[in-house]
């Protein structure tokens, strides 16, 4: 993927995108003081460039009464191209895994797995995840407290 430069316009909209993403061309090219159309313009280039690759709702898990999120590392027993491929074809069938991470280090991978509550975590660690092949060791962490750290202008490398 290519990067593209972004001037602080670029960065404004996607700062206010991030908070607002249902907001309307015209309210954000108010809010970043440009017309309508060179802001829908900057849009479209910052879709079409791969900066933006998609839009969403952020849910509230506990509403739908998932109210145990964890993060359970995963150390695999061995790690050929087919002990990979047959780990990572297995927690795919496992819906309370949301997020996959490969990682460097002495861990392997890091899941991040929504549950009812502790009961089905256990189930899940011991009746699932552990059962999987090349499973070698996990680490559970309990999430507490969720923020979210969106993109903001003085986390983005400088650009040329």
């Amino acid at each position: 993927m290519t990067m593209i430069e972004l001037d602080s316009i670029d960065l404004r909209i996607l700062e206010i995108l991030q908070a607002e993403g249902r907001i309307s061309n015209l309210e954000l090219a108010e809010r970043v003081n440009l017309s309508p159309t060179p802001c829908s313009r900057r849009l479209k280039r910052l879709e079409e460039s791969g900066v933006i690759t998609g839009y969403g709702a952020r849910i509230n898990t506990e509403a739908l009464g998932f109210g145990v999120n964890a993060l359970v590392t995963v150390r695999l027993a061995r790690q050929t191209p087919e002990d990979v491929k047959a780990f990572l074809d297995a927690i795919d069938t496992l819906p309370e895994i949301t997020e996959t991470l490969l990682v460097a280090g002495s861990l392997d991978y890091v899941l991040r797995v929504m549950v009812r509550d502790v009961d089905e975590l256990r189930a899940f660690i011991l009746e699932g995840l552990k059962q999987l092949p090349g499973v070698a060791e996990t680490t559970t962490m309990l999430i507490l407290e969720t923020r979210k750290r969106p993109l903001s202008p003085t986390r983005l490398p400088p650009t040329k």
